[in-house]
């Protein structure tokens, strides 16, 4: 049976850091720290004043602002956005964004990902990336109530005008926040045709106590600590003591979830209603 040992925990917090010219980095996770082989993240820190570019070689590149006490800047394809927390971009291979320290120090999550073979993509274009904010970012909640989603890169999420919000399915990645109680399926992620490997899955924590559950036995988890999944490890999440807020990633985004507990509400998802009284609208996941 699966246990907890089967996962990757690392804390963030107290992983080495590395100094580099624009503050410093922390790798959590990478096929030499966890077996990752479609995933590499990093923590980063800019220092106040220090401006930190991501992207420009063959990769996709998204970089999530964690942490920004006094704001920063955001600059891609000639725009700029604050660096506030819950901000960020996604770029495609060839994009570049930088990310500027005004006033305070800025953390950052920075996720990359190789190009996906074509079976992955399943005829997406594959760009181009963009910037974000947790403020336009379209809300999603389970079917209990108990889970609340905002996506920053996913292919299946639609925006208002029926548009995807992302052209790409070499990442699947935003926020999550449990409520009290709140938890996740006893579920696992398994390949497919065009990904047999399965997903590199893993969540970071950022606020509140969740206890990660595999097989019999859990460990409880920090703010700031990254858990690792390999493919086919199943696993669930809790949040224990309130609300539980953390950042999840899968890449690439082509995976099977088998849903392993007898739950009625599964892994039913549905966009916030855009008025009052509007039908709730069930998030299409194929």
């Amino acid at each position: 049976m699966p246990t907890i040992d089967d996962v990757s925990i690392i804390n963030s917090n107290t992983a080495e850091a590395r100094t580099v010219d624009t503050g410093l980095e922390r790798t959590i996770c990478s096929d030499a720290l966890c077996g990752s082989k479609t995933l590499d993240v990093y923590r980063r820190t800019v220092s106040d004043g220090q401006t930190f570019s991501a992207g420009g070689g063959d990769d996709y590149h998204l970089v999530y602002v964690m942490d920004a006490p006094k704001g920063g800047i955001i600059s891609f394809d000639g725009a700029t956005k604050a660096a506030i927390e819950g901000a960020g971009a996604l770029m495609v291979p060839g994009e570049t964004a930088s990310f500027q320290a005004t006033g305070s120090d800025l953390e950052l999550l920075h996720m990359v990902t190789p190009k996906p073979p074509a079976g992955v993509e399943d005829g997406l274009p594959g760009g181009p990336g963009y910037m974000f904010d947790r403020d336009t970012l379209r809300p999603l909640t389970d079917a209990s109530g108990g889970r609340i989603r905002r996506f920053c890169a996913e292919s299946t999420v639609r925006l208002l005008d029926g548009a995807r919000l992302t052209s790409t399915n070499a990442i699947q990645a935003g926020e999550m926040r449990y409520l009290e109680g709140g938890s996740s399926p006893y579920h696992q992620h398994v390949g497919t045709e065009a990904n047999p490997g399965g997903p590199a899955h893993c969540y970071m924590t950022f606020y509140g106590r969740g206890q990660v559950e595999v097989g019999d036995t859990s460990q409880e988890l920090e703010p700031g600590t990254l858990v690792f999944f390999p493919s086919g490890v199943p696993h669930r999440l809790r949040a224990i003591g309130g609300v539980l807020d953390y950042f999840e990633i899968q890449a690439w985004r082509s995976f099977k979830t088998n849903v392993l507990s007898e739950e009625e509400l599964g892994l039913k998802w549905y966009y916030d209603p855009e008025s009052e009284g509007a039908k709730p609208v069930e998030w299409d996941q194929s």
